[in-house]
């Protein structure tokens, strides 16, 4: 039975200060968070690197939006800390043991400072574990924002911890609240907010190193395809011209990875994803083909600048075009995204268009065979 229009309006107007008390207080428990976040990515006076993250917030609430009506048919059942059943137990044993085998045979078979973030990944799981086996998934998550925020203050003193300890309260919250139906709509735009976060320095060093020296490998093969005598070394490209001309070396600098790209065409491929009516795996799918299509544009970049610097000007490598040209490459970036949403509709429209043809054809079917039945169990069609 529908609600009178008073009623339904009396409800909204609970649940919107709901709302906002929630919001304050996770505001006054995050202040410090919030502000560094925003002094860091906003697009007036943050970083370049993490210009993009500004947006990612504003995707999420467009992307709820879309979805108002599954929401508002959500049944809100909250996830409290009540009844110790099979799934509890299940799922805590699974971070547990999970946890467990991450740390002790997934993170010895890499080397170096990935095995520490795996290895210290996996150990996060056992609290985790241990907090939803006590206090249920939605306290539990609650909790273990918490605790990871205060821990990444003190002893861990790394920002990148505090707010990855935000976004898991705000899921705690969302869950403890509105329970599992409403979680199913709202987790993108939760999960997404680690888009916007931006990586600890010494994280980001470590994954630009490989990043600048293959972009440095493929301007060197580029051009010595052109006839220049080019060298690699690590991230440098020595280029020598013979006695004519002295020869040149170009760096292939922690900016020229490509990571500013990288995150925001994860960020751009996550919304032509998630904002479209696809499978699950097509939206994972396309996300993940955002990876590969910014490291290659980036890497035509560098050797393009390698193209400039020796056929064109060195001033003008390093000046203008070295920003314009980077410019220019998110548009085939781009582009390249819309090609793979392209090539997915046109590789599976055909079982679709089966599958809906089999569904529309079965009622001809059945109406074909009523008359018959009737025929044989009816008196007085006999008569």
């Amino acid at each position: 039975m529908p609600l009178p229009p008073l009623a339904r309006d009396e409800d909204s107007s609970r649940a919107l200060l709901k709302a906002g008390i929630l919001s304050a207080l996770v505001f006054a428990v995050f202040w410090s968070s919030l502000w560094r976040l925003w002094s860091k990515t906003n697009p007036f006076y943050g970083e370049g690197n993490w210009g993009h993250a500004f947006i990612v917030p504003l995707i999420g609430l467009y992307y709820l939006y879309l979805h108002r009506e599954e929401l508002l048919k959500a049944r809100v059942e909250p996830v409290l800390p009540t009844g110790l059943g099979r799934a509890r137990w299940i799922g805590s044993a699974i971070l547990v043991v999970g946890g467990l085998a991450g740390k002790f045979l997934i993170a010895p078979l890499f080397a170096g400072s990935l095995q520490t973030y795996l290895g210290v990944a996996s150990i996060a799981a056992l609290p985790l574990g241990a907090l939803v086996l006590m206090f249920n998934w939605g306290v539990g998550s609650l909790l273990f924002g918490l605790l990871t925020f205060g821990y990444g203050i003190f002893p861990g003193q790394n920002d990148y911890v505090k707010d990855l300890g935000l976004v898991f309260t705000i899921f705690g919250i969302v869950l403890t609240l509105c329970g599992w139906q409403v979680m199913k709509i709202t987790w993108f735009p939760i999960a997404f907010l680690i888009c916007s976060l931006p990586w600890p320095g010494l994280f980001y060093s470590w994954l630009a190193s490989p990043l600048q020296e293959l972009a440095a490998l493929v301007a060197v093969f580029v051009l010595q395809m052109t006839g220049v005598d080019a060298t690699q070394g690590g991230t440098k490209i020595v280029m020598d011209f013979g006695p004519l001309r002295p020869s040149r070396t170009l760096n292939v600098a922690e900016a020229c990875a490509g990571l500013r790209s990288l995150m925001t065409f994860i960020t751009v491929g996550a919304s032509l994803a998630f904002l479209s009516s696809r499978p699950m795996w097509q939206k994972l799918l396309i996300t993940v083909t955002a990876v590969p299509i910014a490291i290659l544009c980036n890497v035509i970049r560098v050797a393009g600048q390698g193209l400039l610097d020796v056929y064109v000007s060195q001033k003008l490598a390093e000046g203008f075009a070295h920003q314009f040209v980077g410019l220019v490459m998110l548009v085939p970036a781009f582009f390249l995204l819309l090609g793979v949403c392209w090539i997915i509709d046109q590789l599976f429209v055909e079982e679709v268009d089966a599958a809906d043809a089999k569904s529309a054809s079965a009622p001809t079917k059945m109406r074909r065979v009523a008359p018959v039945m009737l025929k044989a169990n009816s008196p007085h069609l006999e008569q």
